[in-house]
């Protein structure tokens, strides 16, 4: 009996070695701007970049031994994760920027739609659960068609969610730009907008991925999508590889104060009421200004 070939196509050795090259790279930075920078809080990305180099590296070793399960599997698990490792980035960093960025007063949810203090545990938890119902989908390998099939029902549920739940923040994110202007008299700075672009293009890129995805699995194990690799380099591959990039590049410790794990709400609650007192010393001068 022939041994299983996992690849339904014949894999390209040499695009392997290239992206493996390219997400390690970023990754090695990654890596390096967590320690230097002390961004503590980045942690999910860290993890999100090592998923990705680990991943294309072990697709070198499954493309060359493309009959053994235990390569194939690594490469399939930590690409196939990692967006949404990287999207739990996304939401912790869209907190943050909303904590540097919004007076105390206007964080309701009239003005925001999910507050600072509900964002990051609300949308990571719906993140979890779609990884968790993903991994359910590692059966994928089996050599049962019908577990095969089940795995790959199990893993549309957890994409079902991983898409509902980002269109929802992808909205919200890209609402944030336009509802901060209406307080840009009381922004700290203004370069934190660059950060928050950077949230945005990655949160697409997740977002058109996740729907690749959908679309290869409802195809099932014999559609086209997942019979020719250049569908997965072109819609996986290169799309994921920016998400990873623009946070080299726009990293949150230029662009936020908070980068620790705990948002330090006190913090900012010292400096409203710092201006408060300032406002009073400058009523109570006009007072005396004017008695005079």
């Amino acid at each position: 009996m022939a041994e299983r070939n996992y690849f339904d196509y014949e894999p390209s050795l040499p695009a392997a070695i290239v992206f493996a090259v390219l997400y390690t790279i970023p990754c090695i930075v990654t890596v390096y701007q967590y320690f230097a920078l002390k961004c503590w809080f980045w942690i999910f990305m860290v993890i999100a970049a090592l998923m990705e180099a680990i991943g294309y590296i072990a697709r070198i070793i499954s493309v060359r031994m493309p009959t053994e399960m235990v390569p194939y599997s690594i490469q399939f698990l930590c690409v196939f994760l990692a967006p949404a490792v990287i999207a739990a980035s996304c939401y912790m960093a869209m907190g943050q920027v909303v904590l540097h960025v919004t007076p105390l007063r206007l964080r309701t949810f009239k003005t925001l739609w999910v507050t600072p203090r509900w964002m990051t545990p609300i949308f990571v938890g719906y993140d979890v659960l779609a990884f968790v119902q993903i991994l359910g989908g590692v059966q994928v390998t089996s050599d049962n068609p019908q577990t095969v099939l089940n795995a790959f029902k199990i893993m549309k549920v957890g994409l079902a969610i991983q898409l509902l739940c980002f269109g929802l923040f992808l909205v919200i994110a890209i609402r944030f730009h336009f509802v901060s202007r209406s307080f840009r008299q009381n922004w700290p700075d203004s370069k934190w907008t660059k950060f928050l672009w950077a949230v945005n293009v990655s949160a697409i890129l997740i977002f058109i991925r996740s729907i690749y995805c959908m679309i290869e699995f409802n195809q099932g194990e014999h559609g086209h999508l997942i019979t020719h690799e250049w569908c997965f380099y072109v819609f996986e591959a290169t799309v994921m590889l920016p998400c990873i990039v623009l946070f080299n590049i726009f990293h949150p410790a230029h662009y936020v104060s908070n980068i620790g794990f705990r948002q330090k709400r006190g913090a900012e609650t010292i400096s409203w009421d710092a201006e408060g007192v300032e406002n009073m010393h400058l009523q109570a001068s006009n007072g005396l200004s004017n008695s005079t």
